[in-house]
C-alpha cells in the first residue's frame, strides 16, 4: 500500500513539473519574444497646437506627430494656415504651439504678448551653432528628425514650466 501512494505521489509530482513552465515562455511559444508594449504617457496632457508653413519640411512631420502625441494624452491639433491660428487660439486654448524655429516669430506675433500660450522651437537638421543659438534664447528645443520620446520629453518640460509661471523664451 505505501509503495502505491508513493508511485501515485511520484507521477502527480511528475505530471505537476512537466506543466510548469519557466517566466515568458508562453510568449517563446508563440513564436516571438516578449516586448514591452506601452507608450509614453504624458505627465501634463496639453492641447498642442502644430504649426507648419504649407509646403514646408516640416508640414508632414507635424501630421505624423499628431498620433503619437495623441497616444501620449495630449489634445493635437495640426494647422498649416496662419489666418486660421487666431480662430483656433480663441476656439481651443492650446497651451503650447509647437513652430519651425522660422516660424516662432509670427506665431508670437500672433499670440500677442498676454497670450496664455508658449512656444516649443522645432529646429530642422540643426547645426552645433543653430542648437546653441536657439538654447540661448529658449529654455528647450525639439528638433527634427529625432526620437519621438525626447520630443515629448521637452513637451513635459516645457508645460512644467507654464504650471509654475514660467515661459519657455529665455529673459533677455
Amino acid at each position: 500500500m505505501k509503495l502505491m501512494a508513493w508511485a501515485v505521489a511520484a507521477g502527480c509530482l511528475a505530471a505537476a513539473v512537466a506543466e510548469v513552465d519557466a517566466c515568458g515562455d508562453k510568449f517563446l511559444r508563440v513564436g516571438r519574444g516578449a516586448r514591452y508594449q506601452g507608450g509614453y504617457v504624458a505627465i501634463r496632457p496639453a492641447c498642442i497646437l502644430l504649426y507648419a508653413r504649407p509646403g514646408s519640411a516640416l508640414a508632414g512631420t507635424m501630421r505624423e506627430l499628431a498620433p503619437t502625441l495623441k497616444r501620449a494624452g495630449h489634445h493635437p491639433l495640426v494647422l498649416e494656415d496662419s489666418a486660421a491660428m487666431a480662430a483656433a487660439m480663441s476656439r481651443d486654448h492650446p497651451n503650447l504651439i509647437l513652430a519651425a524655429i522660422e516660424d516662432v516669430g509670427a506665431v508670437e506675433k500672433t499670440l500677442g504678448a498676454s497670450a496664455p500660450t508658449d512656444v516649443l522651437p522645432l529646429l530642422v537638421h540643426p547645426s552645433t551653432d543653430a542648437r546653441e543659438a536657439a538654447l540661448r534664447k529658449y529654455h528647450h528645443v525639439a528638433e527634427s528628425p529625432g526620437r519621438k520620446q525626447d520630443l515629448l520629453a521637452r513637451i513635459d518640460d516645457v508645460m512644467e514650466r507654464i504650471v509654475k509661471g514660467e515661459t519657455n523664451r529665455r529673459k533677455r
